[in-house]
């Protein structure tokens, strides 16, 4: 298997900064800098993404054992989206290292169930993979900016999200990311 890529970065406690699917480790870029100054950062492309996109993976469970295994032995995470899956997932696994849980728009189960009623209904997640295999760039675009929507300075926000988004690995690797992911699709039931 590939290996993982992660940049770190600055002086402190460890933090890991996880991103969400279908991007890589350069969406922290603007809070990179300020974060460093407090912490030493370890931002990883998770499997399959950025520059560990030749990393193997057939389940969400995989992935986080692949990242577990490059990780400090004491550390506090950061995830958004399918990142927090993963800080999920490592905290519920090994909680003797994980300090503090940070999680940026995620959720313990994409989609809707009679158990999880807060997730999205299976229609509409078909419906964006739909989508996405029709225009990605497009897809990925609206998708960032309902992650910005109502945020302060929304504009700013997301043209860099944008610019580092058109980083991410091609459409069919996503695919084969995403069916891979929701095989289980939820983290705690």
């Amino acid at each position: 298997m590939a290996q993982l890529h992660i940049e770190t970065s600055g002086n402190g406690p460890d933090l890991v900064l996880l991103h969400g699917w279908a991007m890589h480790s350069g969406v922290w870029d603007s809070v990179a800098e300020p974060l460093s100054q407090r912490f030493r950062l370890h931002r990883v492309d998770l499997p399959g993404h950025g520059a560990s996109r030749e990393c193997a993976l057939d389940s969400l469970e995989q992935m986080t054992e692949v990242v577990e295994r490059h990780l400090p032995d004491r550390y506090s995470v950061c995830g958004w989206s399918l990142g927090g899956q993963v800080a999920m997932r490592l905290a519920m696994r090994t909680p003797e290292r994980v300090q503090q849980l940070v999680l940026v728009a995620a959720t313990p189960c994409f989609v809707k169930r009679v158990d999880w009623p807060w997730g999205m209904d299976a229609t509409t997640l078909t419906l964006f993979m739909e989508n996405l295999a029709r225009d990605y760039t497009q897809t990925l675009y609206r998708f960032l900016t309902l992650q910005v929507s109502g945020s302060e300075d929304q504009t700013r926000v997301l043209a860099r999200l944008r610019h580092s988004v058109l980083q991410s690995p091609s459409p069919e690797l996503v695919w084969k990311i995403w069916r891979a992911i929701t095989r289980k699709r939820c983290i705690v039931f």
